[in-house]
């Protein structure tokens, strides 16, 4: 059932939140009367992820994606993210369902492009990668400066430097 996000109640990194969804389709009588739905509240919603790697992107409000609906009550699995039997004799209801998001939304300011020549990063904000140790097995082109220890690749000097022909010898 395609729904719109409402409200985010978002969890930390080491569990998926929750969204409050409203169904955009609305129910009809027999005179063809639109009746909107209720918001349904406290839904899971989707993240892809693997054993504990993850890429993280919560909804925001106004986004628009799915509800998946369960066959049965999933209250208790939902609670505590183990097989469960059904909370209740309930089937099909649609408080008993799943967000998947990302439909029908107006283009990303911000995104991870896989293409053929490779993959695009693209944000108006800053990138932070926090990590043990990065390596990379490829040039590396910028068109800002480089740090490392405080020192700017573009603007450090070496002092005891007598002008001339002469050049320092590479680094060793």
């Amino acid at each position: 059932m395609l729904v719109q996000v409402k409200a985010v109640h978002a969890g930390q990194a080491s569990i998926t939140g929750m969204v409050d969804v409203q169904p955009m389709v609305h129910q009809q009588d027999k005179q063809g009367k639109p009746h909107p739905r209720q918001i349904i509240h406290n839904v899971p919603y989707l993240r892809i992820q693997g054993g504990t790697s993850a890429l993280i992107i919560d909804p925001k409000p106004g986004d628009i994606g799915f509800i998946v609906i369960s066959g049965r009550d999933h209250t208790h699995a939902v609670t505590t993210r183990r097989p469960s039997a059904p909370a209740s004799f309930r089937q099909f209801a649609m408080q008993d369902c799943v967000y998947v998001g990302g439909f029908l939304n107006n283009g990303p300011d911000q995104f991870i492009q896989a293409t053929d020549g490779g993959w695009r990063i693209v944000t108006p904000g800053e990138v932070s990668i926090e990590a043990t140790k990065i390596t990379a097995n490829c040039d590396i082109e910028t068109s800002g400066d480089v740090k490392a220890g405080g020192v700017s690749l573009k603007q450090h000097t070496h002092g005891g430097v007598q002008s001339g022909g002469s050049r320092t010898a590479p680094p060793s």
